[in-house]
């Protein structure tokens, strides 16, 4: 921190951060309204800013779509006069390929990007909002292209082109993806199982363009130069409009306009006759970024390349000076040394990024960077040697490739080796606003006042700033009704570190289990579920359940116990067998459940109300029905029931509620059908609060409008997924206080 207060150009950019953060916070900026015109066939024009080929595989077949970004979109159809869009996305249907720069008119499918209605969910809108995208074309068809073009930036395209197929012809189909993505920044070839396994173990920015990069191509070409006596200033302007050129090659990524920003410091600092100033030159790159486009202060890349340099220039000294032995003669051990203060300085302050927008951690990925890092310098000379080679004579190249190869098998295998080891995947959560702050403050006061403390008082502020970031400090109970669409998903977490899943499926979105339900659990550290109820077998409750079981341990979720209705042999279909099935082979302990069985802990406890042990229902009829009571605070989970099920519930309840006095919460069953909570049962049950769970514009109608006023005739107050999002209750020590918050209200 005190290098910073001697850095006027570093304070200003502190304040300019902060201002704009505090703009967005007042003022957030609104996405474009494009429901309106969701799924409609639409003319539209443009100008080519950015294309790219990517690869899908669909049944097992890989197809190769161009896609093309256009910028200043206008919508000629007369439905969408009043729709202002900046930027779309094309997936081209054929036809031919657009030039760089060039108008286009384009005709296809307008979609709005899908937006996230639950915590941790990933949200496409905002992530493309970002970019200046606001909404994707599908089967898109050019219609007309202009003759004017940016000769400039198709030059570079094809040169790109040109060393992606020369990629292609001398490595195997994984190592060419992987150096594509490397070398020219082309991730749309990635398959989807290297970018898992990359991030799984934290070492994800290996495969982007970044500061590594145009250190190794800019300061190489700034040397040649050098060498065969250039003149300073002419070197300085070739070089920096060489690393540009290659900047805008790539993609032009954040890291990359960082990067290419710093470097442009760097070699002008000579030219000047100063000293070059890393934190200086990355505040002028950080304010440039946000000057263009202040959401980058909600992207992961952003926050991630500024936060390593941050590390790297404030708290890599107190590492350094804490880590490394001063008496230490061997060069070797000097440089493990300094390798390992750099990815740990790096670790650590990144650690919130990570946290906030992948809510696990890899345990190992220290060690793992500090591995592998080094060997990214030769990977990258020794593609350009031989991409130069192949452009001669393919074969040298095949040849000369060799060592790159050897150096990214041994990457996979170090990564895959990696997430088998115990511990591999740890989910802290998502930390709160306060931690993140908490975190920096000590980070500050560790980077102010480390000459002040001895080596083990400051690992141990160290520690004291990691653990107040990744300890979850719970109170109460909270219950989320999670938006899963046309189906049910319920999450309990009790004051004791119970966690709890009822039902979990959707028959209106797809894989819900990995976009919904895993995301949702990783954002709370859930990283084990104590107990994971069906009520009943039907898809729109189950489906999620069984992708999360199958991939119980890998996904870094843990399900102890799967518990099902303890209904008859008649009743249990094959849906209910396969079930049985895929839990013990997974190593879940099944377990069943019938009127009368209480799940108690600490104030938490669960009756089971319905069904009776071994009864033969239908399979609504025979859902499994939960009372929770938790202090004064009491809820009703009924999934699809209806019919005589509803009456026995009904009169389960009248023996266990206490006279004159009704339940908190219903999960009205059947996600609001006609034929569901009836008046007799809604007398009985006597609901403060009402939730439904049904998809939004569904094809059922749910939730039907006598429902509706059934309820609101009944005093409920209500509350749906389909409008509001995830709906997630608090409640408070002893159950005296409930707080409701809306995911889409926040």
């Amino acid at each position: 921190m005190r290098g910073v207060m001697r850095r006027p150009v570093c304070l200003i950019g502190l304040a300019f951060v902060m201002l704009i953060r505090l703009y967005l916070c007042l003022h957030p900026l609104p996405a474009a309204e494009t429901d309106s015109i969701h799924k409609t066939e639409v003319i539209l024009t443009g100008q080519v800013d950015k294309k790219e080929y990517r690869i899908s595989e669909i049944n097992s077949v890989k197809q190769k779509t161009l896609v093309i970004y256009l910028k200043e979109v206008q919508l000629i159809n007369p439905q969408a006069e009043n729709i202002e869009i900046e930027g779309v996305i094309c997936y081209l249907e054929g036809g031919w390929e657009p030039r760089m720069g060039s108008a286009v008119h384009v005709q296809g499918k307008l979609c709005a990007f899908d937006r996230a209605t639950n915590p941790g969910e990933f949200d496409a809108g905002q992530y493309y909002q970002i970019l200046d995208i606001q909404a994707r074309v599908q089967n898109a068809v050019i219609l007309e292209e202009t003759e004017e073009f940016d000769k400039v930036r198709e030059g570079l395209y094809r040169v790109r082109t040109v060393l992606s197929a020369l990629l292609d012809s001398c490595f195997r189909e994984k190592d060419a993806s992987v150096m594509k993505a490397v070398l020219l920044g082309e991730k749309g070839g990635l398959d989807e199982e290297t970018k898992q396994l990359y991030q799984l173990n934290g070492v994800i920015h290996l495969l982007s363009i970044s500061g590594l990069h145009i250190s190794i191509i800019g300061m190489g070409f700034y040397k040649i130069l050098k060498k065969i006596r250039c003149p300073l200033i002419a070197n300085v302007i070739l070089s920096t409009a060489f690393m540009y050129g290659y900047g805008i090659m790539t993609g032009m990524s954040i890291s990359a306009f960082r990067a290419v920003v710093m470097f442009s410091f760097h070699v002008a600092a000579g030219l000047f006759g100063r000293t070059y100033d890393m934190l200086t030159a990355m505040a002028v790159a950080a304010m440039l970024a946000l000057a263009r486009q202040p959401l980058y202060l909600y992207h992961s890349g952003f926050l991630f390349s500024f936060g390593a340099i941050l590390a790297i220039g404030l708290f890599l000294p107190a590492v350094e000076e804490n880590l490394l032995c001063a008496d230490c003669k061997i060069r070797a051990v000097v440089k493990i040394e300094k390798l390992m203060s750099a990815s740990l300085a790096v670790t650590i302050v990144t650690l919130p990024v990570y946290l906030c927008f992948y809510y696990e951690y890899p345990l190992y990925s220290l060690f793992l960077n500090m591995l592998l890092i080094p060997g990214m310098g030769p990977v990258l000379v020794d593609g350009l040697i031989s991409l130069m080679a192949a452009a001669y004579y393919v074969p040298l190249g095949r040849i000369l490739l060799f060592p790159a190869h050897m150096i990214l098998t041994f990457y996979e295998l170090c990564c895959t080796f990696m997430l088998r080891l115990p511990g591999s995947r740890t989910i802290p959560g998502k930390p709160e606003n306060w931690q993140i702050v908490v975190f920096l403050l000590i980070l500050c006061v560790i980077v102010r006042c480390s000459h002040r403390f001895s080596r083990l008082q400051f690992w141990q502020w160290t520690l004291l700033a990691v653990m107040c970031l990744t300890l979850r400090y719970r109170s109460g109970l909270q219950i989320t009704f999670l938006d899963v669409g046309q189906g049910d998903c319920i999450y309990l977490a009790d004051d004791c570190g119970g966690r709890y899943l009822i039902d979990g499926g959707s028959s209106s979105k797809s894989d819900v289990g990995t976009y919904q339900m895993l995301p949702f659990l990783k954002q709370e550290g859930a990283d084990t579920l104590d107990a994971v109820f069906v009520t009943h077998m039907d898809s729109d409750h189950c489906n999620g359940i069984r992708t999360l079981m199958e991939e119980t341990g890998e996904s870094g979720i843990v399900i102890k116990n799967l518990i099902l209705p303890d209904i008859g042999a008649g009743s249990r279909d094959e849906a209910y067998r396969e079930f049985e099935e895929l839990a013990e082979s997974r190593g879940i302990a099944v377990r069943y459940l019938h009127r009368g069985e209480t799940l108690r802990h600490g104030s938490l406890r669960l009756t089971c109300l319905h069904p009776e042990k071994g009864a033969e229902l239908e399979s609504n009829e025979a859902s499994a029905v939960l009372y929770l009571e938790y202090g004064e605070f009491s809820a009703l989970f009924t999934g699809d029931l209806e019919g005589s099920g509803e009456e026995e519930v009904r009169k389960q309840l009248e023996a266990v509620l206490p006279e004159g006095k009704g339940i908190t919460v219903l999960k009205v069953a059947h996600h609001g059908s006609r034929n569901s909570t009836g008046q007799t049962f809604l007398k009985t049950a006597a609901p403060q609060l009402a939730l439904i769970s049904a998809g939004k514009n569904n094809r059922y109608g749910h939730p039907h409008e006598e429902l509706l006023e059934r309820l609101t005739g009944a005093g409920c107050y209500l509350f749906e997924t389909a409008e509001g999002g995830a709906v997630t209750m608090r409640v408070s020590p002893g159950g005296k206080r409930v707080r409701v918050r809306e995911f889409l209200g926040e």
